[in-house]
């Protein structure tokens, strides 16, 4: 019988159908038996499966088993399905979905459209191998616990989207805190640690509401089996068991103290790395009125004297628990999904930022989305209409501090770091706050002036140069960029600049020694119309010196240089120096990122560098 073609069905639709209906007839020696709407609407809606087949497959078994090919809407761009029809019940394999799809590939997995049958007849294949591992039972075990999350996302009965967590996932099993709010209810190592988070995302309005509670951390050698579930918090009470006595106990003790609910965390490595779920006991009766719970708990004591094994006993009854699994949003799984190897160190590094306007703030905004632990941000002026456009602060923070409404909106958006804004120059940082800038990993410098940036070099070079700085600033029209990085040996800021802080080396030059500026109506008021795309460039390659700075041990100075496209160029009515053509022939259509050797002139000032 052939496929009963949907309404919305196309010409190629039909073709990859007949396709697939000739293979399966010549491989299974009949017309395969089309699926009629009852059976087809007990699929998930998800695939949008619109027509299919039922097939028998032996599988060696006293009888075979009926398998589903399926066939989606947008097929053969979308990819079939196939399930298997006869099957134990769900949760008893793995692989299987609730009713009854078998996953064969990941699913953003794309297949070749121009030949729908070999996906199928290929696809088929790997759906009769995975049935056949399944029912040898080879892989059962093995499978659940590798993809423990997967399958407990399968069976949790309760979806609390403010649940979240910012806890070292790591060993051992402890006792952790958790604050639980209207919009928020968050888990975490202690209460500094959470109100700490709390503050920079919320505020301190954040802090008046409720307080943090004891919670648990139950760290397991091995991920849970779907059987092994808690339905109960007496079965919780096992899983602590089986993590330990002292684990239980500490169970037991939060127990004590009476709250109206006991988070537990459960956590266990599977195949690729760590994962947590989240279990919650209600004290027994707190699911109605509060009089009729605590009578429950205390029934037949007076609440003083109830005994602490009657309460825990009580506590860990019959009573259904609620499974859930938090939104990680600690550090590592922030920064690179707990797979970033580079994150300890980005975490523990700190980063002063002096310059907070469309180099220096792109710039201190990148870090902090690579991880970097602690960032100072340094700047006198405060932000103005004509910054909104290259800048990442907008219209609500025109007329404030650039320094503080940044650090401000980097607070909330990656609560786990901290920021501190200086609203002073770099000379009143030299001046006033110079132990900021001595425990400072790293300096960025992108303040866009020689008398501020050749006080920071001197007073880098007087101090032994106890950190790398990166000087970063762009030519005219953003058709290039600088990234000098003034590290512990060889030279200066000052070898590679003449007395008026003009680089010795320059990627272009403007028309009568001018730079193509534009003026404002109004006297001495100058600017340059290019916009934060062309910026980006730049500020991408100061942000990657400043990594490779944080991440490597000190080395020589050095230099990176971006030539923006000859095209940009040409636009802004510019041209390539000739040092430039001169050192880089043949590549007149810029677009490319080079790295050369930083001036060691040996100049008076980095004379007194010498390595500490």
């Amino acid at each position: 019988m052939a496929v009963a073609m949907p309404e919305h069905a196309s010409r190629r639709w039909r073709a990859a159908v007949a396709a697939v209906r000739s293979r399966l007839r010549a491989s299974h020696g009949g017309e395969p038996v089309e699926l009629g709407r009852q059976e087809l609407s007990t699929y998930n809606y998800q695939w949008q499966i619109v027509a299919g087949w039922r097939i028998e497959v032996s599988f060696g078994e006293a009888a075979p088993r009926r398998m589903d090919i399926l066939i989606p809407r947008m097929f053969p761009l979308a990819r079939p399905r196939f399930a298997l029809v006869d099957r134990p019940p769900f949760l008893d394999w793995p692989h299987v979905e609730r009713d009854g799809v078998l996953c064969l590939l990941p699913n953003m997995t794309d297949v070749d459209p121009s030949d729908p049958a070999g996906v199928v007849v290929n696809l088929l294949s790997r759906a009769v191998r995975l049935v056949s591992e399944l029912i040898d039972g080879n892989i059962v075990e093995r499978d659940f616990r590798d993809e423990f999350l997967t399958y407990w996302r399968y069976d949790v009965n309760a979806s609390d989207a403010r649940l979240t967590s910012i806890i070292r996932v790591e060993r051992p099993s402890r006792e952790i805190r958790v604050w639980q709010a209207p919009d928020i209810k968050l888990l975490g190592e202690d209460e500094e640690q959470v109100s700490g988070w709390l503050r920079n995302r919320f505020g301190d309005a954040a802090l008046r509401r409720n307080r943090a509670e004891r919670a648990m951390l139950i760290w397991l050698d091995q991920p849970l089996l779907p059987s092994e579930y808690p339905k109960t918090a007496r079965d919780l009470l096992l899983v602590a068991e089986r993590a330990g006595p002292d684990v239980a106990g500490r169970l037991a003790q939060i127990a004590m103290a009476r709250q109206d609910n006991i988070v537990v965390v459960i956590a266990a490595d599977g195949r690729v790395g760590p994962g947590l779920v989240v279990v919650t006991v209600a004290a027994p009766g707190l699911a109605r009125a509060m009089p009729q719970g605590a009578a429950k708990l205390d029934r037949g004591f007076r609440p003083s004297k109830l005994p602490a094994a009657v309460l825990v006993d009580r506590y860990f009854g019959s009573e259904r628990v609620r499974r859930d699994e938090p939104a990680r949003a600690d550090a590592p799984w922030v920064h690179g999904r707990g797979r970033d190897p580079r994150m300890g160190k980005l975490a523990g590094s700190v980063v002063t930022v002096l310059g907070c306007g469309s180099v220096g703030a792109p710039v201190a905004v990148g870090l902090a989305q690579a991880g970097v632990g602690r960032i100072n941000l340094v700047d006198h002026d405060a932000l103005a209409w004509a910054n909104v456009g290259r800048h990442p602060l907008g219209a609500s923070s025109v007329g404030k501090s650039k320094a503080e409404a940044l650090a401000a909106k980097l607070r909330m958006d990656y609560p786990h770091s901290t920021f501190d804004a200086y609203a002073t120059s770099a000379a009143g940082m030299i001046l006033v706050s110079r132990g900021v800038l001595l425990e400072s990993d790293l300096i960025v410098s992108a303040m866009g002036s020689w008398l501020a940036e050749s006080q920071l070099n001197d007073w880098h070079c007087r101090e032994y140069r106890p950190m790398p700085i990166v000087y970063g600033w762009t030519e005219a029209h953003a058709s290039a960029g600088h990234a000098v990085v003034i590290d512990r040996t060889g030279g200066c800021l000052r070898c590679g600049v003449d007395r008026t802080g003009m680089p010795t080396f320059q990627v272009t030059v403007w028309p009568e020694g001018g730079s193509g500026a534009l003026e404002e109506p109004a006297c001495g008021a100058h600017y340059q119309a290019y916009g934060p795309i062309e910026l980006g460039f730049v500020t991408g390659l100061v942000s990657q010196a400043g990594l490779d700075c944080l991440l490597r041990k000190a080395g020589h100075s050095r230099h990176r240089l971006y030539a923006a496209r000859r095209g940009l160029l040409d636009d802004a009515g510019g041209s390539w120096s000739s040092d430039f053509v001169t050192s880089y022939p043949g590549r007149e259509e810029g677009g490319f990122i080079v790295e050369r050797d930083w001036p060691h002139a040996g100049c008076a000032h980095c004379a007194q560098a010498v390595a500490a």
